[in-house]
């Protein structure tokens, strides 16, 4: 597997992701993730922020929980539903051919 080169935002000089992650004081396999994220420049090497983290981790979660909620509300819907709206094969266009 080859380098892969980027920029020190600090510098301007092009390194390896591995020597970017040893000049800030990283492990590799953090700046690898970001780098892989689109991350680049000083997004690439900033100090985690808890906060905005959290934030992060609570709006995903509550848009898989409004998703989970939608895909159960649509489910039981169609239990609500009369078996009667079943259109059955004489109501059906052409229904005399079928058996």
């Amino acid at each position: 597997m080859s380098a892969i080169y980027t920029t020190d935002p600090a510098t301007k000089e092009r390194v390896t992701l591995s020597e970017l992650a040893k000049r800030y004081g990283f492990n590799v396999s953090s700046i690898s993730v970001r780098y892989h994220d689109g991350k680049r420049g000083q997004a690439l090497v900033a100090k985690p922020d808890p906060a905005a983290r959290l934030e992060a981790h609570k709006a995903k979660t509550k848009a898989a929980i409004e998703r989970q909620q939608a895909i159960l509300t649509a489910s039981a819907f169609g239990l609500t539903r009369p078996l009667n709206h079943i259109a059955d094969a004489g109501k059906m266009v052409g229904g005399d051919q079928h058996v």
